[in-house]
């Protein structure tokens, strides 16, 4: 088994979508965990000038540091065959994960910048018009999981941002879209994955 080591602040964020792949796998690992910035810069201060790029989160793989958190997760799935059965499959999946992505960035810079206005009009708009998109390629590919009818990192992330948007937002994004609603409840229901929900730290992001 691998030696790992995740290191992100005390928050899910950018660091969930690793932590959920690395608990499907049932992966052990250091859950290194920062003070969030805002509550006490130091850690992340004396941390930071050691990083590869001046940020986290960051992964260690028997001793081989890999940043960028897409990076990671995209390194991950792989080593857990989440990532695509094939080249076609894997583009089909990493398309996923980069709609998921833009959906999720537009979100943050509305909370950081605190634009309640634009995070609700960003609810009633974007994120609408994004979930009906998901939800006609998930109708397309058969209507049980969103790549090559098989389970995949996209599944499992669509699940992360479902279940993030509900806790951020107390807002069930997927309530109009029934077969996204049934694959986010289906892996939900995944031991390994209801195991590290039910028991991981309650953050406020």
């Amino acid at each position: 088994m691998p030696t790992v080591k995740l290191t992100y602040f005390n928050l899910r964020a950018r660091a969930e979508p690793c932590r959920l792949l690395l608990a499907y796998s049932g992966t052990q690992y250091e859950d290194e965990r920062l003070t969030a910035p805002w509550d006490d810069m130091a850690p992340w201060t004396a941390l930071k000038p050691k990083t590869p790029w001046g940020q986290i989160p960051m992964l260690t793989w028997d001793g081989e540091v890999i940043a960028q958190s897409m990076a990671c997760a995209r390194f991950l799935a792989r080593e857990f065959g989440l990532a695509g059965r094939n080249s076609m499959e894997m583009a089909q999946v990493d398309e996923i994960i980069d709609v998921i992505q833009d959906l999720l960035n537009a979100y943050y810079s509305l909370y950081h910048a605190k634009d309640t206005a634009g995070q609700q009009k960003h609810l009633e708009t974007t994120v609408a018009t994004g979930m009906g998109q998901l939800e006609k390629k998930l109708e397309s590919r058969g209507g049980q999981f969103m790549v090559g009818n098989a389970f995949s990192w996209a599944d499992l992330h669509l699940f992360f941002y479902v279940n993030d948007m509900q806790l951020m937002t107390n807002k069930a994004v997927d309530a109009a879209f029934p077969k996204i609603q049934n694959l986010v409840q289906r892996v939900a229901s995944i031991p390994n994955i209801k195991a590290w929900v039910d028991s991981r730290p309650a953050t406020a992001l």
